[in-house]
């Protein structure tokens, strides 16, 4: 596994997700995020002391810390083996990459520090979100796919760190881990594959799941089916590309329609224009 790039580069921006598994990096952790960032710290593996307005938390595996923004903190003493989970958030990039969010979701962090035991099977759902989340902050390709799983699956982590909190601090353990996992790994290959597969029985195969299960199971944790989540990042994707001048041939090509005319019908009943007619409509109001 490749190491971890330096964190002094991340202080600005709006969304960080890091794993710190070295000394150096549980040290220099608090570097890594600026005064505007709501902070999450979710430890698996190891302890470190988590220093914060004067007070000293230990953590150890399954402790989960919400720490509000412009709050001065720092990891240390970090044992020898550690995973620590870090993510921060600021509130312009809720209210422009995730959208509409219920109060109760950022009033977690209305508080100075809010802390709270886990299970293992919690903290390894909360981990693999972490992961799918932080491979679509610097991806290795560029689509808009990247964007629509950050801001699904941000709301997802939101929504299930909500319910954890609900009940007066007392655990009310992740529902239905399994259904999340398996949602997990459909966002993966919907980000790798949506401009090529369009068939829910393509996702369903290679999650060894049936279309039916696999639709209900997404829509239950999304509030969208599988199809739902297809059209709706072809028809960004499509938009994005009507804006440029690449002929609609090549952009019907692009998004996996095997001919134009398949690629019109299917913007046209999503968006109630031809594509020629969308194009023609952005042009005229830029």
């Amino acid at each position: 596994m490749k190491p971890q790039k330096p964190f002094d580069k991340h202080a600005d921006h709006e969304l960080v997700i890091l794993f710190l598994k070295d000394n150096q990096q549980v040290w220099m952790a608090h570097s890594s995020f600026g005064p505007f960032h709501f902070i999450l710290l979710l430890a698996k593996k190891g302890r470190v002391r988590f220093r914060v307005n004067g007070n000293n938390i230990d953590l150890y595996p399954g402790k989960l810390v919400l720490v509000s923004r412009g709050k001065s903190w720092l990891l240390e003493n970090p044992s020898l083996q550690t995973h620590i989970g870090a993510l921060g958030f600021t509130m312009q990039y809720i209210e422009h990459g995730v959208g509409l969010l219920p109060q109760s979701f950022i009033r977690l962090w209305d508080h100075n520090v809010q802390t709270i035991d886990l299970e293992q099977k919690e903290v390894s759902w909360l981990f693999l979100l972490l992961k799918l989340l932080r491979t679509k902050v610097n991806p290795q390709t560029t689509s808009l796919a990247h964007g629509y799983i950050l801001r699904h699956g941000l709301y997802m982590l939101l929504w299930e760190l909500n319910d954890l909190f609900r009940k007066d601090s007392k655990v009310a353990p992740i529902k239905h881990t399994a259904g999340h996992i398996l949602v997990l790994h459909f966002m993966h290959l919907l980000a790798a594959h949506s401009k090529r597969e369009h068939q829910v029985g393509f996702y369903a195969k290679s999650l060894n799941v049936t279309p039916d299960h696999l639709s209900r199971t997404v829509k239950t944790h999304t509030g969208k089916t599988v199809k739902g989540h297809i059209r709706e990042i072809l028809m960004e994707e499509a938009k994005a590309l009507l804006q440029d001048t690449a002929p609609i041939k090549e952009i019907s090509q692009r998004l996996g329609f095997k001919t134009p005319y398949g690629f019109s019908r299917f913007f046209k009943r999503n968006a109630s224009l031809s594509p020629k007619s969308y194009r023609i409509k952005i042009m005229t109001t830029q």
